[in-house]
């Protein structure tokens, strides 16, 4: 039976390898967390309307759409911070004694629009409301850099690690080198997602953005 090898890490030049029930060894699981207050809002809006002819139906959904996308400008959101992300023309039916009876089309138009200034959300939901708009799939708060604060947890779940391993070399009455052999990143980079929020009833402000928790998770490895 071949034996468990590691790699001792001294000197840096060289690597010898050994038995690894030569080396006392504990591993720990450290985790750091880093609340952050988002600074971009995502708002998916849209317009609805309905004709039993079908180019009427669509030529009132791009009128109103035009007027809520002009105020959207209007209150400083950047054209190129808005786009379309659905848009659908279907007929509409009821079903009467195991009949179709046509009563129209449906034509839907719904929009994303990112917003870096959150302070302006509520003013924005409530004139896109004055303005046409009649149906709304979500409001979403992120922050526009993720990674620097994924950066800030990762350090964090590293020192946590390295205290726990420290309280229980402690609690062994022994000394715990606190340079980790090895660390593995547990969690992900492209966690952060945005966050959905109640969005207004109604146009009802304010809109209250919260917290994102970004957490980093580490195993790593100690000599004792």
């Amino acid at each position: 039976m071949v034996p468990n090898m590691c790699y001792d890490r001294y000197p840096p030049t060289y690597q010898k390898k050994v038995n690894c029930e030569d080396k006392r060894l504990i591993t720990v699981v450290g985790i750091g967390k880093v609340e952050v207050e988002p600074d971009t809002a995502i708002l998916k809006l849209g317009v609805i309307t309905k004709n039993e002819d079908v180019v009427m139906a669509q030529d009132e959904n791009k009128n109103i759409m035009d007027q809520v996308i002009k105020g959207l400008v209007d209150d400083g959101v950047s054209k190129t911070e808005i786009k379309t992300i659905q848009y659908t023309v279907v007929p509409q039916y009821d079903y009467i004694e195991g009949k179709q009876d046509f009563r129209g089309y449906e034509v839907r138009h719904v929009i994303e629009i990112t917003v870096t200034d959150i302070n302006t959300v509520g003013m924005i939901i409530q004139n896109a409301v004055k303005n046409g708009v009649n149906y709304q799939q979500g409001l979403n708060f992120t922050v526009d850099e993720p990674d620097k604060y994924y950066e800030d947890a990762l350090e964090l779940s590293i020192i946590n690690a390295r205290d726990k391993a420290e309280n229980i070399g402690m609690t062994l009455r022994t000394r715990i080198n606190p340079r980790p052999i090895k660390v593995i990143e547990k969690t992900k980079r492209d966690q952060i997602k945005p966050y959905e929020t109640a969005i207004y009833r109604d146009g009802g402000i304010p809109v209250q953005s919260g917290k994102l928790s970004i957490v980093a998770m580490v195993e790593a490895t100690f000599e004792y």
